[in-house]
């Protein structure tokens, strides 16, 4: 079994002065980290990436060379957009990945688990249980706390068998959903069954700075040096 991975790399860099995606990782940029993940794992055989139109030059450039062919497509006004455009673009009718591009420390286990996880469902996706106390607050006030015995933090990558998610996608653009930030909750919202598998904790989000500091340090973790 064979998949396609499609990348969304649409960040407008306001919290980093500069694009989140090109900032150096250990030396190498974060856009180019994720995809040698995806191009590195036996079960990819194409991935497509989507970035706005004024980053498309740039992109070629940074992953120029890498191991599985790589596709540059135009990204859209919002990760929702973005993630239909790259779906478009997918030509095989098996299973897809939808991956943040500024989640640079994916695995290649997660990256099988999650395939392998998708099964007779229309996804699968990696959570970690939530482990801090939750509160609802408003105007300042907490409101009640939040039982989380059954809540979950949602990472990418996710799986789809590609028709599937991309019938959600065009069935939520008709409806006029246009900013979901989370694939499986546009597969939810047509009525397909999500799976989850274990994720992993190292699979951070880069977001602000502090994020990109943690990373570092994680990375000189798995490599013994950066």
């Amino acid at each position: 079994m064979t998949a396609s991975a499609v990348i969304v790399a649409g960040g407008s860099g306001t919290r980093f002065g500069r694009k989140k995606q090109f900032l150096d990782l250990g030396g190498v940029p974060l856009i180019r980290r994720t995809v040698d993940a995806f191009a590195s794992h036996d079960m990819v055989d194409v991935i497509i990436v989507a970035v706005p139109r004024e980053d498309m030059e740039l992109t070629r450039r940074v992953l120029e060379g890498a191991a599985s062919p790589v596709h540059i497509v135009q990204g859209g006004g919002t990760r929702q957009e973005s993630v239909y455009n790259g779906l478009l673009n997918v030509e095989e009718a098996g299973l897809v990945l939808v991956h943040d591009a500024v989640r640079p420390l994916v695995t290649g286990d997660l990256i099988s688990r999650v395939l392998g996880g998708v099964g007779e469902g229309d996804a699968c996706i990696p959570v970690l249980a939530v482990s801090s106390t939750l509160k609802e607050v408003r105007e300042g006030m907490v409101v009640r706390t939040v039982p989380r015995s059954n809540l979950y933090e949602v990472q990418t990558p996710q799986a789809f068998p590609v028709l599937r998610i991309l019938e959600a996608h065009t069935l939520a653009r008709r409806r006029g959903i246009l900013d979901a930030t989370d694939d499986s909750a546009v597969m939810e919202l047509a009525g397909g069954t999500v799976r989850v598998v274990e994720g992993d904790p190292c699979n951070i989000k880069i977001t602000i700075g502090k994020d990109l500091e943690i990373a570092e340090a994680m990375l000189t973790c798995r490599t013994g040096s950066v």
